[in-house]
């Protein structure tokens, strides 16, 4: 690690960045040498010691609250499961294809509070992110992500924060999807706590598109051999919508047909 640099001279410009990526109010800073203005070299990174303890110190302390938050991401995959499994002896059908979930790295939560405009503390980790926990459920069709928003709201024991419609009204690069985020109950030894979880409930052609649009975004990709990416990413949400759209029509009246044999078949686990 080089040593802790004197302030930049005149005219050098300096970023400030987190180990992650640049972020306006990291402590991490990039100032660039002599050497990168005259001769265009790489720039060169200096760390601010202080700062790295505080990170540390951070991190070690946040280490203990992430097993509560990992608690209520289990708790929320499990209670999915039940209703998937309820649907599917009720109706014959699995209404979820799949759930994956995830709880933030330190790191991802340490920039994301700087992003925020506020001190890396535990409180503020409390306070100002609701998505520490996530979990996300893949479903076959459209009307499948609003039942389970339905059956959602009728569990008396969660506590719907937030909602987030952007399948009704999609975001302006065509992103679709529902998102949640819910108080869960977590009992621990002499105590009960209600812990957020982010939740994102969505079709497999949503998730196909976001999947896409995730890996373009983090590339940088704006433009490749003359097209226009965003534009192109629209067209095909819109595309989407639509062939969901004319493939509902198709799950409705297999929903509502006839049972062969007093069964609709439905998937194997």
């Amino acid at each position: 690690m080089a040593d802790k640099p004197s302030k930049s001279k005149p005219g050098f410009g300096a970023m400030r960045v987190t180990p992650t990526g640049a972020v306006p109010a990291a402590a991490w800073k990039i100032v660039p040498s002599a050497e990168t203005l005259v001769k265009g070299a790489a720039q060169e990174m200096y760390i601010d010691p202080d700062a790295l303890d505080r990170y540390e110190e951070f991190t070690a302390d946040m280490r203990n609250i992430l097993l509560k938050y990992e608690a209520a991401m289990r708790e929320m995959v499990v209670r999915f499961e039940i209703l998937d499994r309820d649907l599917s002896l009720r109706r014959n059908r699995n209404p979820i294809h799949h759930i994956e979930s995830r709880i933030k790295s330190p790191l991802s939560i340490y920039d994301k509070l700087l992003r925020y405009g506020k001190k890396p503390t535990i409180g503020n980790l409390e306070k100002y992110l609701m998505d520490v926990a996530g979990v996300r459920v893949i479903c076959s069709y459209k009307n499948d992500v609003k039942n389970l928003m339905g059956l959602l709201r009728r569990q008396d024991d969660l506590e719907i924060v937030q909602v987030k419609n952007y399948i009704e009204n999609p975001k302006p690069n065509g992103y679709r999807s529902l998102h949640v985020i819910v108080r869960i109950p977590v009992y621990f030894l002499d105590s009960k706590e209600m812990v957020p979880v982010e939740v994102q409930i969505r079709t497999i052609a949503m998730d196909y598109w976001a999947s896409l649009e995730h890996d373009l975004k983090y590339k940088a990709i704006a433009e490749t051999k003359g097209l226009d990416v965003g534009e192109e990413l629209l067209n095909c949400a819109k595309t989407i919508e639509e062939i969901e759209a004319r493939m509902q029509v198709l799950a409705n009246a297999l929903d509502s047909g006839p049972a062969k044999n007093g069964k609709k078949g439905a998937r194997n686990r």
